[in-house]
């Protein structure tokens, strides 16, 4: 299979490249820097989201759209440039991409379109959820996941939007829970988290690599579906601080806040949930 793929430089992008390395799949994969490191299999292509790929576009069996900038990212001001990159430039390379024959897109978008950035309490995100923003972020992913849904009517390429749940694991950014839980941990230092009574999905970044990779054979004739990739195993987030402390043997001490909130965020449903085909 050849795959043309942007966000190969980022954190679910990475590992999303290796794995389907190791499958023996061809890539092209876009760099708005020069990547010299050569690899079998693998084509690095220097250059924005909305530059004319067309020549690659007609070799791929499928384009897998993780590229996306957050709000966390840009200096004070600067704020339209993540509707810019993750709507405009978005936008405009699938339609570069459609027009140069490409035929079936795998969209990587995020469990944050849901209304309160996720919270559903007691009751599971489908896929049908009520949807809000409560940050520019989580804005672009809403209003670029519906152009292509109506873009899909046109019935011109198969698209699958991924609503990804949150995810932990090697390369992720350095201040997010699971690399300081690993850093104290082995540093032997205490560590304060927040929010220890929410429950989450939590799922770890090589599943979701594999869900993304099967999500690239396409066998259903619909022209337009989406699906989350969730573990489908909520956690309270003490409790999984508690086993990857545990993991890399941490001799500090776990703080938080004896609060009384217990709320449920970015849960999927199971009937939403991309399945595996030999997950047990």
């Amino acid at each position: 299979m050849v795959i043309f793929l942007t966000g190969g430089s980022g954190f679910i992008g990475k590992n999303f490249l290796k794995l389907a390395l190791s499958k023996g799949h061809f890539i092209y994969a876009i760099s708005r820097k020069k990547n010299n490191k050569k690899r079998k299999n693998l084509k690095w292509l220097e250059g924005e989201l909305d530059d004319d790929w067309g020549k690659y576009f007609k070799r791929a069996d499928v384009l897998v759209h993780l590229a996306a900038i957050g709000l966390k990212k840009m200096p004070n001001g600067q704020s339209y440039k993540v509707l810019e990159l993750n709507v405009k430039k978005s936008y405009n390379m699938i339609l570069n991409a459609v027009s140069s024959g490409c035929k079936n897109f795998v969209i990587g978008s995020t469990s944050s379109e849901y209304k309160n950035n996720g919270l559903c309490n007691q009751k599971k995100l489908s896929k049908n959820s009520e949807r809000g923003f409560d940050s520019i972020y989580s804005l672009s992913k809403i209003i670029f996941s519906d152009l292509i849904k109506y873009f899909s009517f046109k019935k011109r390429g198969k698209f699958r939007i991924m609503r990804i749940f949150p995810t932990y694991g090697s390369g992720e950014v350095k201040t997010r829970l699971y690399p300081r839980l690993k850093k104290y941990a082995k540093e032997g230092k205490n560590i304060k988290i927040l929010n220890p009574f929410e429950k989450r999905d939590f799922t770890k970044v090589d599943y979701v690599a594999k869900v993304l990779l099967e999500a690239c054979v396409f066998r259903s004739n619909k022209a337009f579906e989406i699906f989350h990739v969730s573990s489908n195993k909520p956690q309270r987030v003490l409790d999984f601080s508690k086993i990857i402390w545990k993991k890399f043997k941490g001799k500090g001490k776990i703080l938080f806040n004896y609060n009384s909130k217990k709320n449920f965020r970015h849960i999927s449903d199971i009937n939403s949930t991309w399945k595996l085909k030999n997950e047990k």
